[in-house]
């Protein structure tokens, strides 16, 4: 199942924290927030993301959606990980050309 929203910004400071929220009529009520917070002894920015959202089908749907692998939350961590290893290596790393080992 693919869900779709439309959402607007209401808070942007640039460095520092962008947040969103879903508009009125979205096929799902959501809001959430990306938080970058400069590390000391410049050891890098930490990149925290809060998300809020009401399912469709409710608990139902927010299970189903865990056991097929697309629960927002599951989704998120992995996004932000592919982020990290762009913004470390400037690509993603992958197996392909790799030798198998048993």
């Amino acid at each position: 199942m693919t869900v779709a929203w439309d959402a607007e910004i209401v808070t942007d400071e640039p460095g520092r924290l962008i947040a969103w929220r879903s508009l009125s009529g979205s096929q799902i009520a959501t809001a959430g927030s990306v938080h970058f917070t400069q590390l000391t002894h410049d050891r890098g920015t930490e990149v925290r993301v809060e998300l809020k959202y009401d399912p469709p089908g409710g608990r139902l749907g927010s299970w189903l959606a865990w056991a097929f692998g697309n629960e927002p939350g599951q989704q998120i961590r992995e996004d932000l990980r592919r982020f990290k290893q762009w913004m470390e290596a400037g690509e993603f790393a992958t197996v392909e050309g790799q030798p198998a080992g048993r």
